[in-house]
C-alpha cells in the first residue's frame, strides 16, 4: 500500500528537490492525514486493492451515499496505466451502481487525463469545484 501511494503520489512533490528520506517522511504522514480523513468523511468506505502476481498495482475507494456511489479515489502505478485496469475498476463501480439503482459520482483534477476516460464511460460535468471538476454518471450506456 505505501509503495502504491508513494508511487502515485511522489511526482507532484519531486519539483521540491527535497532528499528522499523527507520524501517518503512526507508522504507517509501524507497517507496517514489521508485515511483519517477518509475514516472521518465516508461513513460507508470500502477500500479496495487490485494486485498483479502478488503485488499492489492499484487501488480504489468507493463510498456508498444515500442516492450514489462515490469514487473516492481510482490510484493506478505509474507503469501499469494505459493497460485497461482503471476502465475495468470503473466498469464494476458503473455495474454495481446500475444493478442498484443509483449513480456514480466523483471529482476529478483538472487536467488529469483520468476526465477523458470518465466521459468515455458517459460521465458529465455537474459542477465546477475550483481546482477539481464534479461529474456524475446517471445510469448511461457503458461503453
Amino acid at each position: 500500500m505505501k509503495q502504491l501511494f508513494y508511487a502515485v503520489r511522489s511526482p507532484e512533490f519531486c519539483a521540491a528537490g527535497w532528499p528522499e528520506e523527507q520524501m517518503r517522511d512526507f508522504l507517509a504522514m501524507q497517507e496517514r492525514m489521508q485515511w483519517t480523513h477518509y475514516d472521518r468523511t465516508y461513513k460507508r468506505l470500502e477500500r479496495w486493492i487490485a494486485e498483479k502476481n502478488g503485488r499492489p498495482i492499484g487501488r480504489l475507494y468507493l463510498a456508498t451515499e444515500p442516492d450514489a456511489l462515490r469514487v473516492v479515489e481510482i490510484s493506478i502505478m505509474p507503469e501499469d496505466r494505459g493497460r485497461g485496469l482503471g476502465s475495468a475498476l470503473l466498469r464494476g463501480v458503473l455495474e454495481q451502481a446500475s444493478a442498484a439503482g443509483l449513480d456514480v459520482v466523483l471529482s476529478v483534477d483538472r487536467g488529469n487525463p483520468a476526465e477523458n476516460l470518465y466521459r468515455r464511460m458517459g460521465f458529465e460535468t455537474v459542477r465546477d469545484e475550483g481546482m477539481k471538476t464534479g461529474m456524475r454518471w446517471s445510469g448511461s450506456p457503458l461503453r
